[in-house]
C-alpha cells in the first residue's frame, strides 16, 4: 500500500513538474492563444503595425516620389509661366525737312516730328512687335541724294543699308525732288532705293508727302503719282499722306495746314504721325 501510494505521489510530482515547466515556457491555454500571446515577437522600435501606407503615430505618410508606369505627370499651372519677352524691331524713317520736323516759318525742329508721333501712336494697336523708330530725315534733300550718299548725313545707300539694323525702312521724298529731278530721274532713284533696301532684307514702305503750294496736276501731283507707281511695281506698301491731307483740307487753302506753304504746323505733324501709325498697324 505504501508502495502504491509512493508511486501515485511520484506520478503527481511528475505531473506537477511538467505543469510548472509548461507555465514557465508560456504554455497553457489553447493553441490559438499561444500564437497570439506567446508566439508573436515584440515589434521593432519605430516600426508600425498599422496597415501599409498609414503612420502609427497619426502623422501623414510621406508622398511616393517614385515614378511608376501609367502615372500622369502634373500639369504646370499656366498662371505661373512668365510672359514671353516682346519682340523688338527698329524702323528707320527717311525723308526731307517734313520728316525731320522743320517748324513752319521758324526752322527749328518741332518737339514731336512725324516719326516721334508715329512711335508714340503704335502701342494702342497692340502689335506683336515693339518698334523703336529713328528719325533719319534731312532738310532740303532728295531721293537721288539719299541714294548717292550726298544728303550730308548718310553714306551711299548700299552702305547705309549694310550698316543699318532696321527691319523696316520708310521713305518720304518728293517735295524737293520736284525742283531738282525730273519725274524720270526721281522714279529711277526711288526704285533703286527700294530695290537695294530689299536686297538687304529690309521691308520697305513708301510714304507720300504732305500737300504744298506746289500741289496740282502740273506740279507735285506728278511726283506723288510716280511714287505710287513705284510702290505698285515693287509690290510694297504705301502710306498715302498726300491723299489723306488733301481730303482733310477739303478744298481749303494749303496754308491752313502749312503756314509757310511747305511745312506742317505742330498739330498737322501729329496728324501725319497718327495716320501713318494707323495705316502701318493695318498692314
Amino acid at each position: 500500500m505504501l508502495k502504491a501510494l509512493t508511486e501515485r505521489l511520484s506520478l503527481y510530482g511528475v505531473a506537477a513538474l511538467l505543469s510548472a515547466t509548461l507555465a514557465a515556457c508560456g504554455g497553457g491555454g489553447s493553441a490559438d492563444n499561444t500564437v497570439a500571446a506567446g508566439g508573436s515577437s515584440a515589434p521593432l522600435a519605430g516600426a508600425s503595425s498599422s496597415p501599409a501606407g498609414s503612420a502609427a503615430t497619426g502623422a501623414a505618410a510621406a508622398p511616393n516620389t517614385g515614378s511608376s508606369s501609367g502615372s500622369v505627370p502634373a500639369t504646370p499651372d499656366p498662371n505661373t509661366t512668365p510672359p514671353a519677352a516682346p519682340t523688338i524691331a527698329s524702323i528707320d524713317y527717311y525723308g526731307d525737312s517734313t520728316i525731320w520736323g522743320y517748324a513752319s516759318g521758324v526752322g527749328t525742329q518741332v518737339q514731336n516730328p512725324e516719326p516721334a508721333v508715329f512711335q508714340q501712336s503704335l502701342p494702342q494697336y497692340k502689335l506683336p512687335i515693339q518698334y523703336t523708330v529713328r528719325n533719319e530725315g534731312v532738310s532740303a534733300t532728295t531721293a537721288c541724294q539719299l541714294l548717292n550718299g550726298m544728303d550730308g548725313k548718310h553714306p551711299v545707300w548700299d552702305t547705309q543699308m549694310t550698316n543699318s539694323g532696321a527691319r523696316i525702312v520708310i521713305i518720304n521724298h518728293a517735295i524737293n525732288d520736284l525742283a531738282y529731278e525730273t519725274p524720270a530721274q526721281y522714279t529711277a532713284c526711288l526704285t533703286s532705293l527700294v530695290q537695294k533696301a530689299k536686297q538687304h532684307g529690309k521691308t520697305v514702305i513708301l510714304e507720300t508727302p504732305n500737300p504744298t503750294t506746289d500741289s496740282g496736276p502740273n506740279g507735285l501731283d506728278i511726283w506723288v503719282d510716280a511714287m505710287r507707281k513705284v510702290a505698285t511695281q515693287e509690290n510694297i506698301k504705301l502710306i498715302d499722306e498726300y491723299q489723306y491731307l488733301t481730303n482733310y483740307l477739303a478744298g481749303a487753302d494749303v496754308h491752313t495746314i502749312c503756314p509757310d506753304g511747305t511745312h506742317p504746323t505742330d498739330a498737322v505733324y501729329r496728324l501725319k504721325g497718327e495716320y501713318a501709325a494707323k495705316v502701318f498697324a493695318a498692314m
